[in-house]
């Protein structure tokens, strides 16, 4: 496999985008939006310095006020990628197992959409391209690619589209 495109270090507690709850009004919130922001920052920050791609002012479907390109084609990357993610996590003092399989612990899929959204409009345009995805949630030192504290490894590849040069 070829070397990676992007890879880049986010240091910070991961925070995983999937449990919604109910507000009194009826709209729908992350259980966890103060932090799954924090970690969604983290990563975007991350991004902007290692592709070198500022992050899309305004959001939605306007055309960024810095570079006035619009939303489909800010990014660094614009066709499919190959998103890999290697998440660590602080492991409890009360669990001897040497992989975070408990319940405690967020799924790999809210790691992985996290992840993707925030890497949308720095990274690649919509997380719509990432075509080939892997998350792997461990504990410090566990996978080769394990940080010694929480954070995230993130590894990008762009993907060739046969018949293309």
């Amino acid at each position: 496999m070829t070397a990676p495109h992007f890879t880049f270090t986010v240091y910070g507690t991961p925070a995983g985008q999937g449990n919604l709850k109910g507000t009194r009004h009826g709209k729908l919130r992350h259980a966890n939006g103060a932090e799954l922001a924090e970690w969604r920052g983290k990563v975007r920050q991350a991004a902007v310095l290692a592709t070198g791609q500022h992050e899309r002012q305004p959001f939605g479907s306007q055309e960024c006020v810095l570079c006035d390109r619009p939303a489909k084609v800010h990014a660094a990357l614009l066709g499919p990628v190959r998103l890999e993610a290697v998440v660590t996590v602080a492991r409890p003092k009360s669990v001897s197992a040497a992989w975070p399989i408990t319940r405690s612990s967020s799924d790999w899929d809210h790691f992985a959409r996290a992840i993707g959204d925030a890497l949308t409009g720095v990274a690649y345009a919509d997380d719509s391209q990432v075509c080939d995805g892997r998350a792997i949630t461990t504990y410090p030192r566990i996978h080769s690619d394990a940080l010694d504290q929480p954070g995230a490894v993130i590894k990008i590849w762009p993907i060739a589209i046969e018949g293309t040069s």
